[in-house]
């Protein structure tokens, strides 16, 4: 029999966005630190969450995403979620996926791309594009910015510089390699994903690898994900994809002190809430309430009280009125570790990759791998001054063996009661970085 040996494909992929004073552009990722120190391992429990019927995904709302979206935001609903507190990042589960299919063959290609809702290698390859192109935007929005301030300046040398904004958004990829075990990745995997994803390779003796994958996780994420992996001595391989944002509101908010919130039961607890009024788009019908608060940098957060069926199209009719906001402060933070995403997966057809000497990742290593389980961490933090938010997804495998006019009265969005909350990236095709649900 072959001596079975364990392989992590770890892609973690990290949004933070933070809104500071601090000064206004774009700053570079520092460098990993020290492995040493800091770190907490996330433990798995041993017993997945109980089965969840193919209808929560067949049947799932349409939100206005992709079907991937819509169906894992219906689907951990019915994971027993619906009445917590919880955030999940699509982009994240999405991205790690990408990485798994560019290393993959045959049917265990075919279904991967059928899930995310790809033909073929070169439209996954296209969508990723437009995520690192939506680095670039970010960061010639800031430039422009940056570039404005100085001109102004040097027109008015004694004028004050005003209130600065730091702000940041990189996505950055690498692979790692465990000296100390058999397998290696092939040359021409390596070559793919740095072509496509920007990844550079690296390698650790097995006592190190989890300490030297933590302390990059924990860097990238400017500390919100502190690590990943656990015990790495019988890891072969981790694959590592972290997206990091941080930006203000357009608008600002301030604080209102605590208030009442009523919960999903019906009890009413205390929460720090915060107001802003200002122009931005706003929609009511009779079953949704929504507002899209805007942030620099060409993000936005969409608040929703009511149902959020078809909200893309409920977005594109929304009309940009004078609207006074009121929203919690909140910190929300979700651990996917109970196969929440290999059931989804295999909910959604694909089965091969998780079964032993039948997943096809010959592409990818030396040694034939099968996935064992995938796990997501996620936060989200929002205050006066922004938001911050970072998502961790961990693929674990082993081996076989507008104008002034006139004046108006503002609409009213009180989000005193369970409301949901998307990160989003503008353009055509709006991404879905982050979604969210406050009950609690």
């Amino acid at each position: 029999m072959k001596l079975k040996t364990i392989i992590c494909l770890t892609l973690a992929v990290i949004l933070a966005v933070s809104c500071l004073t601090g000064c206004r552009g774009i700053e570079d990722p520092v460098p990993a630190s020290d492995p040493a120190g800091t770190k907490e391992p996330q433990v798995k429990p041993e017993e997945p969450v109980p089965a969840v019927p193919l209808s929560a995904v067949i049947n799932a709302k349409a939100l206005g995403f992709s079907a991937f979206d819509n169906q894992l935001v219906e689907y951990l609903k019915q994971a027993g979620r619906a009445d917590e507190n919880f955030t999940v990042s699509p982009l994240s589960f999405k991205a790690a996926l990408t990485m798994a299919a560019l290393g993959a063959e045959g049917e265990t290609q075919a279904q991967l791309l059928e899930a995310l809702g790809f033909k073929n290698l070169d439209e996954l390859r296209a969508w990723y594009a437009t995520v690192l192109a939506g680095v670039d935007g970010f960061k010639e929005y800031f430039e422009a910015m940056e570039k404005e301030a100085a001109e102004y300046a040097s027109f008015f040398p004694g004028a004050s510089e005003g209130q600065k904004i730091t702000s940041a958004y990189w996505v950055v990829n690498s692979v790692w390699s465990n000296q100390d075990l058999p397998g290696e990745f092939r040359q021409s995997f390596l070559d793919d994903i740095a072509k496509t994803c920007y990844a550079e390779a690296y390698s650790a003796k097995a006592a190190e690898l989890a300490d030297a994958v933590n302390a990059w996780v924990n860097e990238k994420t400017n500390g919100l994900i502190p690590s990943i992996l656990n015990d790495a001595s019988e890891t072969s391989a981790v694959l590592v994809n972290a997206l990091y944002l941080k930006t203000g509101w357009d608008g600002g908010f301030y604080k209102l002190g605590d208030r009442d919130f009523t919960t999903r039961s019906g009890e009413k607890v205390q929460k720090p809430f915060m107001e802003q009024t200002s122009h931005m788009a706003y929609y009511k019908d009779d079953q949704t309430q929504l507002v899209s608060v805007p942030l620099q940098g060409g993000m936005s957060m969409v608040f929703v009280l009511g149902e959020d069926t078809g909200l893309a199209e409920k977005l594109a009719k929304a009309e940009y009125k004078l609207v006074d906001v009121t929203v919690p402060m909140f910190d929300v933070e979700t651990s996917l570790d109970q196969k929440e995403l290999v059931n989804y997966l295999k909910l959604m057809g694909c089965d091969r990759m998780f079964t032993d000497g039948a997943a096809e990742f010959d592409p990818l290593y030396t040694d034939s791998l099968y996935v064992e389980d995938i796990i997501q961490k996620a936060k989200v933090h929002i205050d006066e001054e922004g938001l911050e938010a970072a998502a961790v997804t961990a693929i674990i495998m082993v081996a076989e063996s507008a104008e002034p006019g006139e004046p108006e009265t503002p609409e009213i969005f009180l989000a005193d009661q369970p409301f949901s909350f998307y990160i989003l990236k503008n353009g055509e095709s709006p991404e879905l970085l982050f979604w969210g649900q406050i009950v609690n």
